[in-house]
């Protein structure tokens, strides 16, 4: 966690494109003051809290071309109101409202009231799993509480920001991973209200792999919850599968098998016991993964172990 603070506004633009990209700032109220709070997560997902006067933030096309980030950022306004404007759109932001903007391209942020006090998301855009067009449409437009998810979404990451203070590294590494899927749900919600045609069942089914590969460790992981991530039936999401010949679980227990099989490939250098592998792959039990592991391999993870070593000697 950094906290710093800002009595100039050069010296605003110096930290805000540091924390972020970089950016050109101009404010013409006097005494301008800004604070910034930044809770780093994992794999690139971070949280800012923002306080300052009236400031207007510009990512020049000159600034977007000379730089190499790809990252998504959503403003979530606490406090006054501001406008988020990129692709000739305009999000209009109170309390409570949020809008996405991509770092790839120009944007403009204009916050001319004073008392200004947002929470700023930074997900990297592989992250997400959607499509570029579709990300590019829904940037600069308004997501309220209209928005299926939107309010849990606020309270989760300003709870976040709240408690940052007690955050342990593997709750942070945990939280990065919760938060990007967050966003991802919402976004997929908000595309799905807009009748943009890109919330249709390839994007969805698209959308439950990846939920799946993110979530292959985590012994929880079932067709309900899955469909409940979603925001879909049951039934959705198994007429989702049907089309792949797979269902969702079989899907999720063929990406398993594949994970343990290169986990234990890599056995020799890592020295991973199988109960671990087990672990890693979403079992809670060593005899449940073996028997699994058995049905799509017919060996067991050690006879499998054997007979790489076997294909290796050979080799040579």
């Amino acid at each position: 966690m950094a906290e710093l603070e800002a009595t100039d506004v050069r010296a605003w633009q110096d930290a805000a494109s540091t924390a972020f990209v970089p950016l050109l700032c101009t404010s013409l109220a006097p005494g301008f003051t800004a604070h910034l709070e930044s809770v780093p997560l994992s794999g690139g997902v971070s949280l800012a809290r923002i306080m300052s006067g009236p400031l207007r933030v510009e990512r020049t096309v000159q600034l977007a071309r000379q730089s190499g980030d790809d990252d998504l950022l959503l403003s979530l306004q606490l406090k006054s109101t501001g406008d988020v404007h990129q692709h000739g759109r305009t999000a209009r932001l109170v309390p409570g409202a949020a809008a996405l903007y991509e770092t790839n391209r120009p944007y403009l942020l204009d916050q001319p009231r004073a008392g200004q006090d947002l929470i700023v998301l930074r997900v990297p855009r592989r992250r997400l799993g959607l499509k570029d067009a579709l990300v590019s449409d829904l940037c600069g437009r308004t997501m309220d509480g209209s928005v299926p998810g939107m309010a849990a979404f606020n309270g989760y990451v300003f709870g976040i920001i709240a408690g940052r203070s007690q955050l342990t590294a593997q709750a942070r590494q945990e939280l990065g991973q919760i938060s990007a899927d967050l966003l991802a749900l919402a976004l997929r919600s908000f595309a799905g209200l807009r009748g943009t045609g890109w919330d249709n069942d390839q994007t969805l089914l698209q959308s439950a792999k990846a939920y799946i590969r993110r979530h292959l460790g985590d012994p929880n992981l079932g067709v309900e919850r899955l469909a409940r991530a979603l925001n879909v039936s049951q039934r959705k999401l198994h007429s989702l599968f049907s089309s792949t010949g797979e269902t969702p679980a079989a899907y999720a227990r063929r990406l398993r098998m594949e994970h343990a099989a290169s986990l234990l490939a890599a056995r020799p250098q890592t020295n991973q016991a199988i109960h671990a592998i087990a672990t890693a792959c979403g079992f809670r039990d060593t005899s449940t993964f073996t028997r699994t592991f058995r049905q799509a391999y017919q060996c067991s993870p050690t006879q499998w172990l054997l007979l790489a070593d076997q294909g290796d000697e050979q080799t040579l």
